[in-house]
This record gives structure tokens, sequence and C-alpha cells, in this order.
């Protein structure tokens, strides 16, 4: 163990990455630069289901990003984390200390501690984990599932927020949560555009609400937006990158309007996505598990026999079975699929048309366009100058 200590504390002094070491959810171990974190390991790690895969992440509604890496013959699990994509802005921490059940007047210790560690979006997490997996167990994990996760504090929490967040949140909501969150759980894409379009202009105009609470306000409502629509049926995957998407653009918006857009939008994408999910959950189990495939890997090359191999079912009788109950055949639908992707990505990224295309697997530029005017009407170039 004494040598395993030893790699905790190296890789924190070249990474500026913290790792402990768990045996169950006991604490037994870690980087002995990082004793001051406020007992995050032990309270994410405790919080967490308590069958683990051997490679896995989670991230809470505050945005703090952690994983974690089964050692067998250390019998234990190695931590990453918990991580932040950027600065720890004061009003985060005080959520966060919230979350804790401790005061504000540990804000600055706080801070001080993830000032210390190196900013980590999700890639960069998954980075850290494939490398240590690699590193400890010589084995690869092509795929690192996301892990569910909820608060689990050992003691009591303030039931109230302090006066000083209290002053500063109503102002920011003036939507009622529940009615959100209750629109996109049901799909209710009519009903969300019509709630967010009577308050869109409301919010920007609030002169005294500051822009970095503002921004992480809308961080933790991108972060339960996502934990929603998972709930309800999105691919984590899925979900967890349509999070770092709107995060990155979050934390790169440079005025409140940016932001007030940027939480209308995303509300927006993942109604959108929910509602296809529950039109998709009345079907049988068979095209709901060719629909949950094609979700799963549409930045791949998806074929029907793929699929089929996937869920080991003769290929015939899946296409057929297919075709019987929507009406449109699997390729026909894993185009309309992929180019329902595509699109996001022409509205909100400023990717070379080219590039979509071969991130989406498709064999060549001439074969995308074609695709996309079939399913759209319109030439991807088309579609981003008129759009």
């Amino acid at each position: 163990m004494m040598a395993f200590a030893y790699f905790l504390d190296q890789y924190y002094q070249a990474t500026h990455v913290p790792l402990s070491f768990f045996r169950g959810k006991e604490l037994v171990g870690k980087s002995a630069l990082s004793l001051r974190d406020f007992n995050l390991p032990l309270i994410l790690m405790n919080s967490l289901p308590d069958e683990l895969p051997p490679v896995w992440y989670s991230f809470t509604p505050e945005s703090l990003y952690f994983g974690g890496i089964t050692v067998p013959e250390e019998n234990g699990v190695v931590f990453i984390g918990p991580l932040l994509p950027f600065e720890c802005l004061p009003r985060q921490a005080e959520l966060i200390l919230h979350r804790l059940g401790r005061k504000t007047s540990d804000v600055p210790a706080l801070r001080t501690y993830f000032s210390k560690n190196m900013p980590c979006d999700l890639p960069t997490l998954f980075s850290h984990l494939k490398f240590l997996n690699y590193a400890l167990n010589k084995k690869t994990e092509p795929d690192i599932p996301g892990m569910p996760f909820s608060w689990n504090i050992p003691y009591p929490v303030m039931e109230e927020l302090p006066i000083e967040l209290k002053v500063n949140v109503e102002p920011v909501d003036p939507w009622d949560e529940n009615t959100l969150m209750s629109y996109l759980r049901y799909g209710r894409l009519d009903a969300m555009e019509t709630l967010l379009n009577e308050h869109f202009i409301n919010v920007s105009s609030e002169e005294e609400i500051s822009i970095e609470y503002m921004r992480i306000y809308i961080l933790s409502a991108n972060i339960m937006a996502s934990r929603t629509a998972v709930q309800v049926g999105m691919d984590f995957s899925l979900a967890n990158a349509l999070a770092s998407y709107y995060l990155d653009k979050i934390l790169h918006a440079k005025t409140k309007s940016e932001l007030t857009y940027l939480f209308y939008d995303f509300f927006k994408e993942y109604t959108k996505r929910v509602a296809r999910i529950r039109q998709i959950s009345s079907r049988s189990l068979t095209v709901r598990q060719i629909h949950q495939y094609i979700q799963a890997h549409l930045y791949e090359k998806i074929t029907p026999a793929i699929i089929a191999e996937s869920l080991h079912r003769n290929c015939s009788y899946l296409c057929t079975h297919f075709r019987r109950e929507t009406g449109k055949t699997i390729s026909l639908y894993i185009q309309e699929c992929k180019i329902t992707e595509a699109v996001r990505l022409i509205e909100y990224k400023d990717l070379p048309i080219v590039t979509i295309g071969e991130l989406l697997g498709f064999s060549s530029q001439s074969y995308f366009c074609s695709v996309f005017k079939k399913v759209t009407g319109k030439t991807p170039k088309e579609y981003r100058e008129n759009n």
C-alpha cells in the first residue's frame, strides 16, 4: 500500500488531478497534497450505487466531475476528482458548501482547494480514466459508463439557502422550476416554448443579477435538465454530450443575453429529444432497442446487420418487424437520426460541413449531402445559410 500511496502522490504532483483510494465505500488513502478537500471524495463515493463497473464517471448538479477505476491487485477503487471544468466562482463555492452543510466562511478555503487542481472537462476526465486503467490494470475500456448521482450527506444539511443566496436566486428564477422540469419530463415542447417565450426577454433585463451568478445558475440548470432527460430514457452518453456542449457555450458566453438564449435553447433541445423518446416508448421492445442502439452510436457506422448482431437477433426478422411496426426501413430511420444530429451540429457548431459528415460516419461528402437533402429538402450548405 505504501508504494501505491506514493503513486497517488506522484500522479497529483505531475497532473494536479487529485486521486483517492477506496476499499468498498471506505476511504483508505489519498494524494497527500489534496488532504484539505472537505471530504468531498468520501461524500461523493458514498452517494453512488453500491455496484460500480470497472471504470465509470459521474457528475453533480454543481458541475463537479469525478470517476473511478477498480484495481483488482489492490482490492479497491482509485477515485479521480472531484474536478471542475472552470474556475470555482464564489457563488458556486457557496452552493457546494450548502450541499455539505458548511458555512459560507469556508468559501475561500474551498476555492483555494479547486484552484490547486487542474481544470477538467468530461473528455479530459475520460483521458485520465483510460490512462490510469491502462497503467494500473493493463486494460482498455472503449466505453466508460456514467453513473447516476444523488447527494447523500451523512449529516444534516441546512434546510434553507443562506440569506445572501436567497437575495440573488429569486430574480434569476422567474419560472416555476417544477413546471419546467415537468414539461421536459413529458416532452411537452409547445408548452415549454410558450413558457420560455413568455420570460425570454425578462431575464436578461434584470440589471441587479450578476453575470457570474447567472452563469452558475444556468450551468446547474443544464445539468438538471440533462439528468431529467436520462431519467425518462435518453441515452446517458448522448445526454452527457449535450450537457458538455452547452457547458462549453455557457462558460464562454460574454453577456447575460447570450446566457439567457442558451438557457432557452437547451431546455428546448432536451424537451424536443424527450418528446421523440416518448413517441418511441409506445412501440414494442424490439423497436425501442433499435432506437436506443442508434441513438447511442450516432457517430459510428450503423447498419441493420450491426444492430442485429448487437441485439443477438436475426437481421431479416429485425428489418421486417421494424418496417411492419413503423412503416419505414431501419436504414431510413438510421439516416433520419443521423441527419437530425447533423442539423443540430450545423445550427450550433462552427464545424465544416465535410467534418460533420465524417463525424457521423458517412462514407463520402457527396453521400452525406444527398441523404441530408433527401431528409430535409435542402443541402447542408443551403440549410446553414438559411438558419
